[in-house]
């Protein structure tokens, strides 16, 4: 598989057995290139002897003004298609994560409930176990790649924390934010600014095969306050790209400490965002 990208112009994902093959089309010319790199794909199928299903291969078209071009794997036209399940996570041509988050909450709920038919004990440690373990994950997984902006999905994926803390002894009767406060845990929205942060660390540090320089523009030689990576923010129009992930982190990053951006490990980086504006007080924040 690691000659499968050999000769390609058009980018390509692999994962196991998942192969995705994208390219901007903005003319006849871009078809062409994408065809001819979905026929070396066969090309090389029929040399290993690894053939693709082609019943299983869709394309999917992005943006308003995407020409929507017929494409072939062999002599079978790739049907389209509008939504897909990828790695856990649905994507839709739109770019909208709208069902993502309504299912990633119907499975904290579901594990909720699990909990509250099979558990007696529901005191502050039990349950904070519990909820960290078994119902957050499903609330963070993926999360910089789908994180909500609209205020009905976030107000959706708060409800499971607002559900889970209620079933604390003691905690039932009191607000949300005191509740929040008592058990030292973020929102669920700071929670997700705050792996935003981290993955942006972990990409410009390394530690993840990302070229940073690809997505954002680095102001290395700011001279204006804070620290020196500072990302310089863009002019986008549409509020789905406005929204995603390189274009909306420019601010929160930009307001982080300098000891944070230049912090040799993650630990320390978390230590440092800990007593930032956005996440005071927040006692959770340093748990991983």
């Amino acid at each position: 598989m690691n000659d499968l990208d050999i000769g390609m112009q058009s980018e390509i994902s692999k994962f196991a057995d998942d192969t995705k093959v994208m390219c901007p089309i903005r003319n006849t010319r871009n078809q062409q290139k994408l065809q001819q790199d979905l026929n070396e794909l066969m090309t090389w199928t029929e040399k290993w002897q690894m053939k693709f299903n082609v019943n299983k291969c869709s394309v999917m078209h992005f943006g308003y003004a995407n020409p929507k071009f017929k494409y072939k794997m062999g002599d079978q036209e790739l049907q389209e298609t509008e939504e897909e399940k990828d790695l856990g996570v649905y994507v839709n041509s739109s770019m909208k994560f709208g069902r993502q988050c309504a299912e990633s909450v119907k499975k904290a709920n579901r594990m909720i409930g699990i909990i509250k038919r099979n558990f007696t004990n529901f005191d502050r440690k039990v349950v904070l176990n519990l909820y960290k373990a078994l119902v957050r994950p499903h609330l963070d997984y993926c999360v910089p790649v789908w994180k909500p902006y609209l205020r009905k999905d976030i107000q959706l994926l708060e409800g499971v924390q607002r559900r889970m803390t209620k079933i604390i002894h003691g905690m039932r009767n009191k607000a949300y934010e005191e509740r929040l406060k008592e058990l030292r845990l973020m929102t669920i929205e700071q929670r997700h600014l705050r792996q935003d942060m981290i993955t942006f660390y972990n990409i410009t540090q390394g530690r993840i095969n990302m070229q940073v320089d690809n997505y954002v523009d680095i102001l290395r030689e700011s001279n204006t306050r804070g620290h020196n990576m500072k990302i310089r923010p863009s002019r986008v129009r549409l509020e789905v790209r406005k929204n995603s992930y390189f274009k909306r982190i420019w601010k929160a990053w930009n307001e982080l400490p300098q000891e944070a951006v230049t912090a040799q490990t993650l630990n320390k980086f978390k230590n440092s965002i800990a007593e930032c504006g956005i996440f005071k007080g927040r006692g959770d924040l340093l748990s991983r």
